[in-house]
């Protein structure tokens, strides 16, 4: 790997104190890049639809 995109990487895992390790990043970095061009399906964080009611409308 060139010396720039090794730098890129060890910044992200500073960046990222839940990454522990080299291959935990690139796997992190790959899903996000795979997910926001459309290789992977986005992941959805929030209420599924029966856990909505009117206490959580905002």
């Amino acid at each position: 790997m060139n010396e720039t995109l090794e730098a890129a990487l060890k910044a992200f895992i500073a960046d990222h104190p839940d990454i522990q390790t080299r291959d935990e990043a690139i796997a992190a970095i790959l899903e996000n890049w795979f997910s926001s061009h459309g290789y992977l399906p986005h992941v959805q964080e929030g209420l599924r639809p029966e856990e909505l009611d009117a206490s959580n409308d905002d």
